[in-house]
């Protein structure tokens, strides 16, 4: 798969998924609030190699992972599937041996204690105790739907303890760079802020407000 440059995707490891979000319109490019991180203070940046699995069985992200290359990310599509561990700690820690930068699963994983002390960046749909079969074909490096989003090889998925933002690959500049402006511009109103000034009034939001028609206590039915 094409990857983007790959000091693009780092400079991504500075940016939050808030901002990501923010930049590329909020809508569409937000992995669903159910795939949530395994512990806190959790952060990743990465390209993703897409795995599309099998409810219940992990031969095909077993192979995934031997496919791999430094600084990709797993996104693997199990149908939400929540009623097996896809993924654990072992396999965690084959990821993290070979340099992988994390694994996002729409699915349940297992071993969560394990992964917490490792600080291997995994996001998933629930956690599970039980073990995958290994018998059912997957694809590697298709589209996937991976909470709500479809991510695509090669993709960069940002993410943090907020949750996963998804950068289509040939767009990672653009979005990198309004991400940059963005984050300046928050820098300036921080300082706005700091010093007493209202986000109602320095954003506008007071001429929305006149535009509503509000209503007071006053003329509420009894």
């Amino acid at each position: 798969m094409e990857r983007p440059d790959r000091d693009i995707v780092a400079a991504f490891e500075d940016v939050p998924s808030t901002i990501v979000s923010d930049v590329t319109g909020n809508v569409g490019l937000t992995i669903d609030s159910g795939i949530r991180p395994a512990y806190d203070g959790i952060d990743v940046a990465g390209t993703a190699i897409t795995v599309k699995a099998a409810p219940g069985d992990n031969l095909i992200i077993h192979k995934a992972i031997t496919m791999a290359e430094p600084g990709d990310v797993l996104v693997i599509d199990a149908d939400g599937f929540t009623e097996t561990g896809h993924i654990g700690e072992l396999m965690c820690t084959s990821c993290q041996a070979n340099d992988l930068a994390g694994l996002v699963i729409d699915g349940a994983y297992r071993d969560s204690r394990e992964i917490a002390e490792m600080e291997f960046p995994v996001y998933g749909r629930a956690v599970h105790p039980r073990g995958p079969l290994k018998q059912d074909p997957g694809s590697i490096n298709v589209p996937v739907s991976c909470g709500g989003v479809t991510v695509e090889p090669g993709d960069v998925v940002v993410g943090d303890d907020d949750g996963l933002a998804v950068v289509p690959a040939d767009s990672a500049e653009t979005v990198l760079e309004r991400s940059r402006e963005k984050l300046a511009s928050e820098d300036d109103v921080r300082e706005d802020v700091l010093e007493g000034e209202y986000l109602f009034e320095r954003n506008g939001y007071d001429s929305l407000f006149e535009d509503l028609e509000v209503v007071g206590p006053e003329d509420s039915i009894q």
